[in-house]
């Protein structure tokens, strides 16, 4: 099966050609997608939307807040905010970091709504690296601004696929599952 759509921004690809006439994607560098773990071979690659991601990511930040609460006023006695955001950031990278790694690209969240993270050159479970950089900011406030700002300097480069630095810089996409 010839690739149908452009890994980097989703864009329906012309035949034989050697770029993507929307984001000029060198096609060349990354061969002909035969059979995903996650699609058949009679299925293109669907991107996941942003309401899909976002769903997602306010179940598994709810679950975040579960887990991490009862610990920040069991640990600190609720004394400290400063902690309790630190118990936040580690518990949540650590969710969002270890399930992906571990689940197929999968949080909770991201398994009920049925898309999942992967490497954005073969649509394949990403390393756990990439899952490590792309997740920095997904218990922080900091998520706005790197939305914001992919939002802003990434939507000529990636489409509306990558919609969040961390993630360009990661090298990973969402997908429906």
């Amino acid at each position: 099966m010839a690739l149908n759509y452009c890994p980097k921004c989703g864009s329906k690809l012309d035949e034989n050609k050697d770029r993507c006439s929307n984001c000029g994607y060198n096609l060349t560098k990354r061969p002909n997608i035969q059979k995903t773990s996650f699609k058949s071979q009679d299925s293109a690659i669907e991107y996941a939307d942003f309401l899909q991601r976002a769903f997602a990511w306010l179940i598994d930040i709810i679950i975040v807040i579960t887990i991490s609460s009862p610990l920040s006023i069991f640990l600190n006695f609720g004394s400290l905010l400063l902690l309790t955001n630190a118990y936040n950031f580690v518990v949540g990278f650590l969710y969002f970091w270890l399930l992906e790694t571990f689940n197929s690209g999968q949080t909770l969240g991201k398994v009920l709504i049925k898309i999942r993270t992967v490497n954005e050159e073969n649509f394949e479970i990403a390393d756990p690296s990439m899952y490590a950089l792309n997740n920095l900011t997904k218990a922080t406030g900091f998520l706005v601004l790197d939305v914001i700002f992919g939002i802003l300097f990434l939507k000529n480069d990636q489409g509306w696929q990558s919609l969040r630095v961390t993630q360009h810089l990661a090298h990973v996409v969402v997908i429906r599952a």
